[in-house]
């Protein structure tokens, strides 16, 4: 998994444009979840007006937090319920569960890397930050399918997935990645039933929480300054983090690759994409002043473009200058 998150290169346009397209569909939600009071009321620091100027930003928001309440702020928005389907899904896994960490540590990793003279990471490069993350939520559920508690084994995989690839992302190394997934592994602080689904009710918090951990796994692991390569100590930590993934003897093995991405090809229908757009433009034009939102729908009109944007170029643009 560590290797996998690290290096391994996705390169199938088809995937990419699916994966462009949950961007799409992940942000019409999150504009609309925030004009729910209830959702809005959570969207924020932990401790009022504790922000993090040069940290992560809230799409729709003027919120500069710090990475991991970023990605538990923007994840509640994207789990919001809202109608139509659950956005981008592939094999049990949903580009919810990951899109919101992913993008507060690419917007963090893109202003920090502008201060200090380097090229920012590209919105390419949260899509196939995404898709990898999709890939390993699909293989880790199919070789733990018949583990119990079911409800709580997704937003497990999704902890784990996301702690691997945001690891990843912050340039952690192989050694790196294994510690903060054998954390997230042993990380049992949420739990989501899958009776509990009203309004801003458990299941949200609890995947929003667990993405939030996910963040902060991978942010003290980098913040740690022990060595890059793993130690006796986490050898054994993987090794729990094994068996809680349901790997074993009896278990199958799990190969990281392109298996579950491949589904994603063709997911949606052109009428289905004409619907996203629409959706995705209505929502633009109701949470931004009229000359914003049409700079916002113009960086979307050209996936070429898109792709080649700084991740911190997208983030401004989706900056509100409101009271949040």
């Amino acid at each position: 998994m560590a290797d996998y998150a690290a290096g391994f290169a996705v390169s199938a346009e088809s995937a990419i444009e699916a994966a462009r397209h949950g961007l799409i569909d992940g942000l019409a939600r999150g504009l609309e979840a925030l004009r729910d009071p209830e959702c809005a009321a959570l969207v924020g620091p932990i401790v009022p007006g504790a922000v993090m100027p040069g940290g992560s930003r809230v799409p729709g928001t003027s919120l500069e937090l710090e990475p991991s309440q970023a990605a538990f702020c923007i994840t509640l928005m994207l789990c919001h319920p809202a109608d139509g389907d659950a956005g981008l899904t592939c094999s049990g896994a949903r580009a919810a569960d990951s899109l919101g960490a992913i993008l507060a540590a690419a917007d963090y990793q893109a202003r920090k890397a502008v201060m200090e003279g380097r090229p920012p990471p590209k919105v390419r490069d949260v899509l196939v930050a995404l898709l990898k993350a999709l890939e390993i939520q699909g293989v880790l559920a199919a070789a733990g399918e018949n583990q119990q508690a079911a409800g709580a084994v997704p937003l497990r995989f999704a902890r784990v997935a996301t702690t691997a690839i945001v690891t990843a992302q912050l340039g952690g190394t192989q050694g790196q990645i294994v510690r903060a997934v054998s954390y997230a592994c042993l990380d049992g602080g949420t739990f989501a039933h899958p009776d509990a689904r009203y309004a801003i009710g458990r299941e949200d918090r609890a995947w929003a929480d667990a993405i939030g951990h996910a963040v902060r796994h991978a942010c003290q692991v980098m913040a740690s300054g022990r060595p890059s390569s793993p130690a006796p100590a986490d050898r054994e930590l993987a090794s729990l983090a094994d068996r809680l993934l349901g790997a074993g003897a009896a278990a199958p093995e799990c190969r990281f690759g392109t298996a579950h991405i491949g589904r994603l090809a063709g997911l949606r229908e052109p009428e289905e994409i004409a619907r996203l757009m629409m959706r995705f433009r209505a929502a633009v034009d109701r949470g931004f002043p009229t000359r914003q939102a049409q700079r916002v729908k113009a960086l979307f009109a050209a996936p070429e473009r898109l792709d080649d944007l700084p991740v911190n170029e997208l983030l401004a643009a989706l900056v509100t200058n409101g009271a949040r």
